[in-house]
């Protein structure tokens, strides 16, 4: 009986898939620790420096996802 030595490379049509998935991984990681270090320099604001701003604490969430509209 013979075995044959198979290959386990990716298919050059499963290489674009795990390209993608990485870029999308480290897309996510990095729009983590940018929205990490916008919600930490607003918890650092004091009451009036947020009302000469115009926001609360209620508006972190959304400023740091850059979603928030006045």
């Amino acid at each position: 009986m013979h075995i044959d030595v198979l290959d386990f490379a990716p298919a050059p049509a499963h290489r674009g898939v795990f390209a993608r998935l990485r870029g999308a991984i480290a897309r996510r990681v990095a729009e983590s620790r940018e929205y990490s270090r916008i919600f930490n320099e607003l918890m650092k604001l004091d009451r009036r420096e947020m009302d000469e701003l115009g926001i609360g604490p209620a508006d972190f969430d959304a400023i740091a996802r850059g979603t928030y509209r006045r």
